[in-house]
């Protein structure tokens, strides 16, 4: 059963960052041309500090869904009500706050872009990129806390799917058409609010026992300001660059956000789909957890963490050859800023490939609830980033900033990794580093073997994808292949186990 489930919502996510990759591909380019790198700027920059605000969610969300792993289980639906009406108390309260700090944000980011953007289009800019996180608070975030525990994400996914799709065909129409900036974020948001209904829905019909009034049972979830803290640093280390960019570039601020946002955007689809078995098999190591079935943990941890650092190291061997000729198509016709910049390209494939390498132990470190054992260690990664991009932003820029980024999350993955394998996979770093060292390797052999043969620059979308799919195809055979011949045994239980997905499916 957890196979089957773990499987729905790695497909569901690898479909949703698949539409949201596309997404993110497409639309900023509709938005430089049609209103500016300015105006892209100013909208990357606010997304930016709106992520900030969402800190007063106070680490309710991954206190709940660790809370309801066990009554879930154990199908203890009283508990899990219970749980489930604390939380619902806990978002009404952060949703209140958001509030207010959002009526501070409009007062002050304005003056931060002065000159840069005409104010009353930007405050109205805020309002509107920040409404679906009031309706998250005050209306989804129980219900999402739920089907994250019961390993139903799926649904959520799959309701995310469709509205960034239908998100994406009416902004092109909208900015074709001419329309106003604001008017188009407007129906953007709106859209996405509309998720809401198909969630409710689906869960009114599928869990009748649900009960928010119920007696909260606010201990079930007493390691939200744990979680609360990882929240904040992980906010402050992802969104740093942004910010540092914006208080202290000066004049040129926006436009170097825009520049930023374009390599981001890349980098950002390209870690969320690497992340996709992130989200699908935490809830399912967190049964394991709880049941303490240690046997069947390390088995499918080990197979998981072997598989995933294979997507990783392949994902970035693209990322690292493709990167710079894509970025030149994309921006022929921008004229008001310049694109193109080697050195941005690659800081931006070595900041992800030192974010992603975590993934496995990360995944599992969650599942277990560790967050109050680990913060000491996330505050040091905050205080890397935030140190060094000031030190950095002046004399260099974005490169600075983006050298910040790449200490912060290079000290954080190889002490995650060191955590989860003395802590929780007692003994396993070894194979852990025969792993990352194996892959490693490889990336750097099929990176300098790829810059060599393909162009950097190309007549268009057609022959970057064409070549996209030799290399991708070249590249897995190559991954696939030296794995499996230097850890037979992982791989031949890797196959067994999507055999069985697949058989047991059919059989249906």
């Amino acid at each position: 059963m957890r196979s089957k489930k773990a499987l729905k919502n790695i497909i569901a996510n690898l479909l949703l960052q698949l539409t949201v990759a596309i997404s993110g591909l497409i639309l900023p380019r509709f938005f430089i041309i049609a209103y500016g790198s300015t105006m892209n700027g100013m909208i990357v920059s606010v997304t930016q500090f709106i992520t900030y605000l969402a800190l007063v969610e106070a680490g309710v969300s991954a206190a709940s869904i660790v809370g309801l792993y066990k009554p879930l289980a154990d199908n203890d639906l009283t508990e899990v009500n219970r749980i489930l009406s604390a939380t619902k108390r806990f978002y009404y309260r952060s949703g209140v706050a958001y509030t207010a700090l959002l009526a501070v944000l409009v007062i002050v980011y304005p003056m931060l872009v002065n000159n840069q953007i005409d104010e009353n289009i930007t405050r109205f800019m805020i309002l509107i990129l920040a409404a679906s996180n009031l309706v998250d608070y005050l209306f989804l975030g129980k219900y999402k806390v739920l089907l994250m525990a019961n390993q139903k994400g799926y649904v959520m996914m799959l309701a995310q799917t469709l509205g960034t799709v239908l998100n994406t065909i009416i902004t092109i129409i909208l900015i074709l058409e001419g329309c106003n900036v604001l008017l188009v974020k407007l129906v953007a948001t709106v859209i996405y609010i509309l998720r809401f209904i198909i969630i409710w829905i689906y869960v009114r019909r599928h869990y009748k026992y649900l009960n928010f009034n119920e007696e909260p049972n606010y201990k079930a979830i007493n390691q939200r300001w744990a979680a609360l803290l990882h929240q904040i640093t992980g906010v402050i280390v992802n969104n740093t660059p942004v910010v540092v960019m914006t208080v202290f570039m000066g004049a040129k601020a926006l436009v170097e956000v825009s520049i930023y946002g374009v390599y981001n955007m890349i980098a950002h689809a390209l870690s969320l789909l690497v992340g996709t078995f992130n989200t699908g098999l935490q809830s399912g190591f967190g049964e394991l957890l709880s049941k303490g079935d240690r046997e069947a943990l390390d088995k499918a941890y080990s197979n998981y963490e072997y598989l995933t650092y294979m997507v990783v190291f392949w994902a970035y061997t693209c990322m690292a050859v493709l990167i710079m000729p894509f970025i030149e198509i994309y921006t022929r016709d921008f004229t008001d800023a310049v694109y193109v910049r080697n050195e941005i390209a690659i800081m931006f494939v070595l900041v992800g490939i030192a974010q992603n390498v975590r993934i496995p132990s990360i995944t599992l470190i969650c599942a277990a609830g560790h967050y109050k054992q680990t913060r000491w260690r996330a505050i040091l990664e905050t205080c890397i980033i935030i140190s060094v991009s000031l030190i950095l932003v002046k004399p260099y820029g974005m490169l600075g900033v983006l050298i910040g980024s790449f200490c912060s999350f290079l000290y954080r993955g190889i002490d995650i990794v060191y955590y989860n394998t003395t802590r929780i996979m007692l003994g396993s770093w070894k194979r852990t580093l025969k792993r990352i060292i194996l892959n490693g390797l490889i990336l750097l052999l099929l990176t300098l073997v790829g810059n060599a043969i393909i162009p950097n620059q190309m007549s268009g979308y057609m022959e970057w994808f064409m070549w996209a799919i030799i290399l991708g195809v070249v590249a897995v055979v190559v991954f696939v292949v030296i794995n499996a011949v230097v850890d037979k045994k992982e791989f031949k239980v890797l196959i067994d186990r999507i055999r069985k997905v697949v058989v047991n499916d059919l059989n249906k």
